[in-house]
């Protein structure tokens, strides 16, 4: 293996690979009610004293209460639609371990803003080290294209199909809505006081890499490990998607009943273990959003986005 092979980080997911020495470190619908039709009748005029027709006092039927995780994320995602906005306190944190090594680690923290007519995402935070260097990272979503500026150096943009824009962006609006696809794979139970709210939980293990891609509530994890495995096999690292398991995988949704059953909290975390000299390396995520209430304002692209490189 290589030696002495020290990693440039691309974007906060793999701002822990490292190379030292010989060994290889890393610093998931409710239907909306139709329009009624009046089924009363005029009174007839052909009386002299015709009866006055019964007062109305029947309510349009509500919506019948969802039961299904499917359900739960349609009322969810049309209680998050019905404000201008919403903010969000997102934290996060990554580890890549090696036996016979100390940890790699980072941290994150951002506040979010998504709006959701027009949909835009304004996503301040800072990347921290274990080392405690620390690095401000600015995203923006404009017009279903990622802007992201990562300290003093310049902004890059591109697609949200493109990882390398995606990897950056915690927008749990867009999550929900992606949620949708595998929603009924997900575990429902009650929480808060009385089983109030309801908790959404998806959980996998066992995966080895390459069944792991075609899964749709893994590929995202996938998405976000995979640079990370990219500059390890770079180094010499050689196991393939087969050798490759996903160890865990856990994604949790909580949701307000108390008011449509909109989101109040995101968190996911996995960790993959990927066979090395006889060892694992292991290489762990977590990431959370609590929703921290309605936004009022706008999201606008700052000046100097606007020439921003596309992303490599």
């Amino acid at each position: 293996m290589p030696s002495g092979i020290r990693f440039s980080a691309r974007g906060r997911r793999t701002v822990v690979v490292a190379l030292v020495a010989t060994a290889v470190t890393v610093a998931g619908c409710s239907p909306k009610d139709g329009s009624r039709k009046s089924s009363g009748s005029h009174g007839s005029s052909r009386t002299a004293q015709a009866q006055p027709e019964p007062k109305r006092t029947s309510r349009p039927p509500s919506a019948p209460k969802p039961r299904t995780a499917a359900q739960f994320v349609a009322r969810a995602r049309q209680a998050m639609s019905a404000e201008k906005g919403w903010t969000f306190a997102l934290h996060g944190s990554e580890s890549l371990v090696m036996a016979g090594q100390a940890p790699s680690t980072a941290t994150y923290a951002a506040t979010a803003h998504r709006t959701t007519a027009p949909e835009a995402l304004q996503q301040n935070g800072t990347i921290t080290t274990g080392k405690g260097v620390r690095k401000s990272e600015v995203v923006y979503v404009v017009g279903g294209t990622g802007y992201v500026k990562e300290g003093g150096e310049t902004w890059k943009k591109g697609p949200l199909s493109d990882p390398d824009i995606a990897n950056d962006v915690e927008d749990p609006v867009a999550d929900l809505d992606a949620f949708g696809a595998y929603a009924k794979s997900a575990k429902v139970s009650r929480t808060g006081a009385g089983g109030a709210d309801v908790r959404l939980q998806v959980t996998a293990s066992g995966w080895q890499l390459s069944a792991a891609r075609s899964r749709p509530a893994l590929k995202r994890v996938v998405r976000e490990m995979e640079p990370a495995l990219v500059q390890l096999r770079d180094a010499g690292v050689t196991a393939t998607d087969s050798q490759i398991t996903l160890k865990s995988f856990t994604e949790t949704w909580d949701l307000d009943a108390a008011h449509g059953y909109r989101l109040t909290s995101h968190r996911y975390a996995y960790t993959f273990l990927i066979p090395y000299r006889g060892g694992d390396i292991t290489v762990s995520q977590e990431v959370r959003a609590d929703n921290r209430g309605a936004f009022a304002g706008s999201v606008a692209l700052p000046s100097g986005a606007a020439a921003a490189r596309e992303a490599a």
